[in-house]
């Protein structure tokens, strides 16, 4: 099921990167290079999903989560951050991010975007273990 995906950074690299890891072909993706630019979009564009980049010097990126979060509940906001830090993380869940990638975790993204798309299934009975006969 396609998604509507917004990618918020102030580096074009890191929007091509965080896109290239999270979005299917069929997403739809919306990239802000502000957090002030996301803010005005956010209620326009309607994401399932915002991924949010917080390493220094993206400014107001959590105050920006925050008021995603309080105006529009149902988006899920994930911060993403170049190294992992501590510190970062514990700011992100504060600021009520739904989760927390470092850049070295980007697949991670594809699945945090939209939890539902991983479908676990149990594996099939082999017919082939059926056939096999013991030779004496």
């Amino acid at each position: 099921m396609p998604k509507k995906l917004m990618i918020v950074d102030e580096r074009a690299l890191a929007r091509h990167l965080i896109r290239q890891a999270a979005a299917a072909p069929a997403d739809t993706v919306l990239e802000c290079v502000s957090a002030e630019e996301a803010l005005a979009a956010v209620g326009i564009f309607g994401p399932d999903c915002v991924m949010m980049g917080i390493t220094p010097p993206m400014t107001g990126a959590f105050q920006a989560i925050r008021a995603i979060r309080e105006t529009h509940p149902q988006v899920r906001v994930v911060a993403v951050s170049h190294f992992h830090e501590a510190r970062l993380q514990r700011l992100a869940a504060e600021a009520g991010a739904s989760g927390y990638v470092a850049a070295e975790n980007l697949p991670q993204l594809f699945l945090l975007a939209a939890p539902e798309r991983l479908t676990l299934r149990r594996p099939r009975p082999s017919r082939a273990r059926k056939n096999l006969k013991l030779q004496p």
